[in-house]
Parts: C-alpha cells; sequence; structure tokens
C-alpha cells in the first residue's frame, strides 16, 4: 500500500499493550531511497526521549483514530536505541557529531526544502509517498512554484541535498517536472479486497466513474 509519510507525523502509536508516544519522524537513507527508521517520542520515568523504530515493526494505520500500530510492547519501545545511535545527517550538524558515511535524511526536515531543476527553482517537497511492504521512497510530492498544482517526482532523479541550503537538485529539466503526474492527495491510489478505494492519507474515497 502506498503511504503519506507527511500524514503519519505525530500519530499516536499503539503497541501491543497501549499508546506508547508519537510518531515524530521518519529516517531515510538518500542514496537507497529506504526508510531505515520510524522515530518515536516516547515517556519515560526520566522524560521523554527519542527512539529508533525498525520500519518492519510497524503494522496497520487506524486513520480516524490517528494512531499507528507497532508489533512491540511498550517496554522495547521505551528500551529502543536512542536517536543519538544513528543520527541523520541534519542533526549532526547542528549536534557537531558527524558520522563519516551517513547517508540517513529527516523526512520532517526534507519537508519544505526547495526543488531545483537543471535551469530554474521548480517548488518545494510537500510529502514522501512510500510503499510499506519494503518501505521505499516511490514519490517525492513537488509543490509547483509556477502553478497552483503538485507533482509527483521518482528519486531516481535526485542529484544531491543541501542541508545548509535546504534545497535539493535533481537532474531534470523545469519543464519536464512540471508536466510530470499531479498529485492529487485525494485520488484514490489503494483499494482492499472489498475493492473499497483509499487515497495516500488512508480516507475511504469514490471510486472513479465507470463510463459505458
Amino acid at each position: 500500500m502506498l503511504r503519506s509519510l507527511y500524514a503519519l507525523l505525530d500519530y499516536n502509536i499503539a503497541a501491543s499493550d497501549g499508546v506508547q508516544g508519537l510518531v515524530r519522524d521518519f529516517l531515510f537513507d538518500d542514496e537507497s531511497w529506504i526508510v531505515h527508521y520510524l522515530v518515536a517520542e516516547t515517556a519515560t520515568p526520566i522524560g521523554a526521549r527519542s527512539v529508533l523504530i525498525a520500519p518492519f515493526m510497524v503494522g496497520p494505520c487506524d486513520w480516524e483514530t490517528k494512531r499507528l500500530t507497532v508489533r512491540l510492547t511498550s517496554q522495547q519501545i521505551q528500551t529502543s536505541p536512542p536517536l543519538e545511535a544513528d543520527m541523520p545527517i541534519a542533526r549532526q550538524r547542528e549536534t557537531g557529531i558527524k558520522r563519516p558515511g551517513s547517508h540517513l535524511r529527516s523526512v520532517r526536515e526534507l519537508i519544505g526544502y526547495m526543488v531545483h531543476t537543471r535551469d530554474g527553482e521548480a517548488g518545494r517537497i510537500e510529502d514522501l509517498i512510500i510503499e510499506d511492504t519494503l518501505w521505499g521512497v516511490h514519490h517525492i510530492a513537488v509543490a509547483l512554484k509556477n502553478f497552483p498544482r503538485s507533482v509527483l517526482l521518482f528519486p531516481e532523479p535526485v542529484r544531491s541535498i543541501s542541508w545548509s541550503g535546504k534545497a535539493v537538485w535533481v537532474n531534470l529539466p523545469l519543464q519536464e517536472l512540471e508536466s510530470a503526474m499531479v498529485f492529487n492527495p485525494a485520488s484514490p491510489v489503494n483499494h482492499d479486497r472489498e475493492d473499497r478505494h483509499y487515497d495516500y492519507y488512508g480516507r475511504l474515497v469514490s471510486p472513479p466513474l465507470q463510463h459505458a
């Protein structure tokens, strides 16, 4: 199923024995474009703590109550590795603790970055769409600068990401990106066995009209 990572930010985390924390971020590798971690903010006896959870432990969403199921107990979440064990590049720069060869990026931090094509600014990143079996990024949603619409960019053309410049450079001409597939978060992109149609945000939507 295709999921919007932006939509999942700040969801409650439902452990096997109760609600335990919030979804604060997702960390992905900017070379493989695979999500490595869910970052959970969880309460401990000494205060809030950010921990890393492997995406294969993530289960179904309850979109109405904004809960994300995790196949762990509350205790297992609380004792998961801290964020400091594998920080994204932006956090490394902020703290001065650098890990050579790291390619982890924060989804929350990437939202809003300016997208630059070969011949000009195109717009800003507004979402990352993943397929939740292998947790690979399928599309980057870009809100266009010169048109009142958003389009879907495949990650392969991304050439570089600048933390200091808050920008992404893609190896595409501006015109090609502007003519890419339109991103409509209200469109049905997933369906279940009953053939009910859902959008990227998990909302039930009307199926496309069937013309005779």
